[in-house]
């Protein structure tokens, strides 16, 4: 079931940090073990961090919403029920969401003005 009481946000020291990876080609699975190891941090909240990570990523590439969604069902099928696998991608999912709409309000929104502009 979803549930969007957790904060699943990650701070933008992790992001960055997983994302590197992530770009780099790394296995996900090797990225969560080294955030598990490294930082004091459950398993399972690593492996929640880096498939947000993830998620993040293939938002900002420009990947469809459904895409997404079903790669993390996917990731995660073995030894769980598809409604399980669904709950859990769509926790992630909005998880992701709402990090990838953070970082877009962080933007300057006003383009700069151009050269010739009337004053």
């Amino acid at each position: 079931m979803l549930n969007t009481g957790r904060k699943l946000s990650l701070p933008d020291d992790e992001l960055a940090y997983i994302l590197a990876a992530l770009r780099a080609g790394v296995a996900p699975a090797k990225v969560a073990r080294e955030l598990a190891s490294g930082k004091h941090i459950e398993p399972g909240v690593a492996r929640r961090f880096v498939d947000i990570a993830s998620a993040h990523l293939w938002l900002a590439e420009g990947a469809p919403i459904a895409d997404v969604l079903t790669m993390l069902e996917v990731r995660h099928w073995s030894g769980r029920s598809t409604t399980d696998c669904r709950g859990y991608a769509l926790e992630i999912l909005w998880a992701a969401q709402q990090q990838f709409d953070a970082n877009k309000d962080n933007r300057n929104p006003a383009p700069k003005e151009t050269k010739y502009a009337a004053a």
